[in-house]
C-alpha cells in the first residue's frame, strides 16, 4: 500500500480546486478502504468549484467526488459484509445511526448526516475511505467501473421519476440537458411516456444532440426560442394546454417559473436542481391550477437496489452520458469542460487513462 496518493481537493474558499498529493487514509474500526476505479463529476462538484453560496458551509479542505466505483483493498475491525477484492459503489450519504430520525427508520434525513465529497473526504482520489455506517452495494462481475460510478446519479433521476408518480402514456418535459436531465430522459422513455421534450441553452449543443439521440420529441434552445410557447403548441396537438410533468434539472432559479407555465392544470413540477438563489413563483397560479410542486432530493436504500438490478439486467445506455475520461491530474481541464457545457459528464480515472466519446 503506498503512503501517498493524488487527489482533487477544495482547499480554500473562492473559485477553483487543486490537485494535491495527500496521505492514503488509514482504515479504522468499521471503515473500508477502496481503490477508486472511476469517479464522475457531478453538478454539485461544479457548485463547490465555483464556491456557490449554497455550498459555502463545507468544511475545508475536503477531497471532492461522490459518484464512484472501485475495489475494496482493506477493511477495519468489525467489517464482515465486504472483504478485500470486492468491487463496490456506495451512497455518499452517511447517517449516524443514533439520532431520532435514524432510529425511526428515516436515516436519509439524519440530523448528523455526513456526505462523501462534501463534509467527508470523497472519491476524486486514488483511494477513498468509507466511514462506518456507509451504505455499500456490491457490483456484479459484468458491471464495469463506469456503469458502477453512474449508479448514484441514476438513483437521483430514478428518485425524481418515482416521486412524480408518473403513469404510462403521460407527457413530460425536462428542463436542463445535463447528465441528470439526460438520465431522467432515459428513464421517462423506459417507463412509457407518450411524449417528452428537453430544453437547454445555446451552449448546450453537445447535450442537446445527445438528447436528440436518446429520443426526445422536442428540443428547445431557451436562448433563442420561447420554450413555454413551444411546449404549449406541441400539447395543443394532443388536446392539452401543457404537459403532465415538468422535471426541473437546471439549478437555475428562473426556470422554476418557466416550469409552472409549461405544466397543465393539476400537473406536477418536480424540482431536482440545487439552485443558487431564490426562485420567483406566482402562488396564485399554483393554487388556481392545483399544481403540485415536488422536491426530489437524494434517494432511499430501495432506490439503489432497484437501480442496481435494472442496470444489471437491462441494457440502458447510461454510459452514453460520459463524454470525457480524464486522469486526476487533468482536473482543471475536466472542470473547465463541464463549466462551459462542452462535456456531458466527465469521468476521472485515477489509473490515468484518457478518452473522449463522440
Amino acid at each position: 500500500m503506498p503512503s501517498s496518493m493524488m487527489a482533487i481537493v477544495k482547499k480554500r474558499s473562492g473559485v477553483g480546486v487543486e490537485v494535491c498529493e495527500v496521505p492514503v487514509p488509514t482504515c479504522g474500526e468499521g471503515e473500508i478502504l477502496v481503490r477508486v476505479e472511476g469517479a464522475s463529476l457531478c453538478g454539485s462538484d461544479l457548485h463547490i468549484y465555483e464556491w456557490s453560496p449554497s455550498y459555502r458551509w463545507l468544511p475545508l479542505p475536503v477531497i471532492l467526488g461522490h459518484e464512484f466505483a472501485g475495489q475494496v483493498v482493506e477493511v477495519g475491525e468489525g467489517v464482515s459484509h465486504v472483504r478485500p477484492g470486492d468491487r463496490i459503489t456506495a451512497s455518499p450519504y452517511i447517517s449516524c445511526g443514533n439520532c431520532p430520525r435514524c432510529l425511526g427508520g428515516n436515516g436519509q434525513h439524519c440530523l448528523e448526516m455526513r456526505i462523501l465529497g462534501l463534509s467527508a473526504d470523497g472519491a476524486f482520489a486514488q483511494y477513498v475511505r468509507l466511514p462506518k455506517n456507509s451504505r455499500l452495494f456490491l457490483l456484479p462481475p459484468e458491471m464495469d467501473a463506469e456503469r458502477g460510478a453512474l449508479l448514484e446519479p441514476f438513483c437521483v433521476a430514478l428518485n425524481a421519476v418515482d416521486r412524480s408518480g408518473i403513469k404510462f402514456g403521460q407527457t413530460a418535459f425536462v428542463l436542463g440537458p445535463g447528465p441528470i436531465g439526460l438520465l431522467t430522459l432515459m428513464l421517462l422513455r423506459s417507463v412509457g411516456v407518450s411524449w417528452v421534450g428537453v430544453a437547454g441553452r445555446a451552449s448546450d449543443e453537445l447535450r442537446i444532440q445527445r438528447a436528440r439521440e436518446l429520443g426526445a420529441d422536442l428540443l428547445v434552445d431557451v436562448d433563442h426560442e420561447d420554450g413555454i410557447r413551444k411546449v404549449r403548441e406541441a400539447m395543443e396537438g394532443l388536446g392539452e394546454s401543457g404537459v403532465d410533468l415538468v422535471f426541473e434539472a437546471t439549478g437555475d432559479p428562473g426556470s422554476v417559473s418557466q416550469a409552472l407555465e409549461m405544466v397543465r392544470p393539476e400537473g406536477k413540477v418536480i424540482l431536482m436542481g440545487i439552485h443558487s438563489g431564490d426562485a420567483a413563483v406566482n402562488p396564485t397560479s399554483v393554487v388556481r391550477g392545483r399544481i403540485s410542486i415536488i422536491g426530489a432530493y437524494t434517494y432511499e436504500q430501495d432506490t439503489w437496489l432497484r437501480a442496481l438490478r435494472y442496470l444489471t439486467v437491462r441494457d440502458l445506455a447510461v454510459e452514453s452520458v460520459i463524454s470525457h475520461r480524464l486522469p486526476l491530474t487533468a482536473a482543471s481541464e475536466g472542470f473547465a469542460l463541464a463549466r462551459r457545457g462542452e462535456a456531458l459528464k466527465v469521468l476521472f480515472r485515477p489509473g490515468g487513462e484518457r478518452g473522449v466519446s463522440q
